[in-house]
């Protein structure tokens, strides 16, 4: 009796994998799909500030964290204006959806700071190029006003949703290198998103002392990584 009862449920599990699996990709899919979408309203943002400062500007990605789109962080583009110039921006964008262009990482981008008059156009021209992700362009925290930013732009939406997804696989916690790139340890080392350029390890407590306010056991291990628990 406790064979047959024992049989059945290992062929039900059976059964379940495959419909698992599909449902899966189906997920992964529909991921994919809301990210592109996303992507393209962000570039066409991107187009309407630029042509609100120069008309006939034209732009392409050069990098983008992984996860851009839905998350948030910041990327980079560059532009070219009527004249010929070239110049690098920073998109920084949040998880709720404000974005705001930095030029040369410094000034946010305005209608009137950009070039003269005398560069302006008629049209509006922005090319969107995708690129591949990579880590994040932005300018490199320097102090805790800037980790400040970088933490409420960059890292604590993307960490956020990540530990959803890590915590429905049952892990309990996660690193993050001083590369950026955030792991678990399940027998060998699993990269599992990317935050890109991170500040200074010196500027590391200010990190760890932000994810404490929030319910997250954090410390810097032997300044290589910061190790994040929720168990």
């Amino acid at each position: 009796m406790w064979i047959i009862i024992v049989s059945s449920v290992s062929f039900a599990v059976i059964l379940m994998l495959p419909v698992f699996a599909v449902v899966q990709k189906q997920r992964r899919k529909k991921i994919q799909s809301k990210e592109v979408q996303a992507i393209k309203g962000i570039g066409l943002g991107i187009g309407d500030r630029l042509h609100a400062a120069c008309p006939d500007t034209k732009w392409r990605w050069v990098c983008r964290p992984a996860g851009f789109a839905l998350n948030g962080g910041i990327a980079r583009i560059e532009v070219i204006y009527p004249s010929g110039t070239q110049q690098f921006m920073d998109v920084c964008l949040g998880a709720n959806g404000y974005m705001a262009l930095h030029v040369l990482d410094v000034a946010e981008l305005a209608a009137s700071s950009v070039v003269s008059t005398a560069d302006l156009g008629t049209s509006a021209n922005a090319d969107e190029v995708p690129g591949p992700a990579a880590p994040n362009a932005g300018a490199k925290p320097h102090d805790e006003e800037s980790v400040t930013k970088w933490y409420n732009i960059v890292l604590i939406n993307a960490l956020n949703t990540l530990i959803e997804d890590l915590n429905a696989d049952g892990e309990v916690c996660v690193h993050i290198d001083r590369d950026g790139k955030a792991y678990v340890e399940d027998g060998g080392t699993s990269v599992v998103y990317d935050f890109g350029e991170m500040p200074d390890v010196t500027l590391w407590g200010y990190i760890t002392e932000k994810l404490g306010a929030v319910g997250l056991f954090a410390e810097v291990q032997e300044e290589k990584c910061i190790f994040i628990s929720w168990a």
